[in-house]
């Protein structure tokens, strides 16, 4: 998978990402009860929980819905249904973690596209001078 690949892959998921976030907070935003802070530790870890689970399910209604324009970016065997169920897990983890791994990948293509005619340069072969001797 080459560098172009695999930024096309992240970028996917960050976008994935974010619509997973978006569908949470809608779904938060109907549902009291996830958008407060519970007052008891107990009922905060059964929030949280919650949420991750919604969390969970959202990103992987979202990779299905978007499963055509997976199948177009991602290697064959993540085109598969389960394959889609773990990109959908994925894109839960949120988008922040994404994004930040896109600016990686970003940067290590940047870093290998303006070392790499430098490279070239230097493993040119050079021209060989004869020189008359006498």
């Amino acid at each position: 998978m080459s560098i172009t690949e695999i930024s096309s892959a992240v970028a996917l998921l960050g976008a994935l990402s974010v619509a997973t976030e978006r569908f949470v907070e809608i779904v938060k935003g109907a549902i009291p009860w996830l958008n407060n802070e519970a007052t008891t530790a107990k009922m905060e870890g059964w929030r949280q929980a919650a949420l991750h689970l919604l969390a969970a399910m959202g990103g992987i209604v979202t990779a299905l819905l978007a499963s055509s324009a997976i199948k177009g970016v991602v290697p064959q065997g993540l085109s598969s249904f389960p394959g889609i169920l773990v990109i959908g897990l994925l894109a839960s983890g949120g988008s922040g973690f994404w994004n930040s791994v896109l600016t990686y990948v970003k940067t290590t293509k940047d870093l290998k596209e303006t070392k790499a005619p430098s490279l070239a340069k230097e493993a040119a072969p050079r021209p060989v001078v004869a020189m008359k001797v006498g």
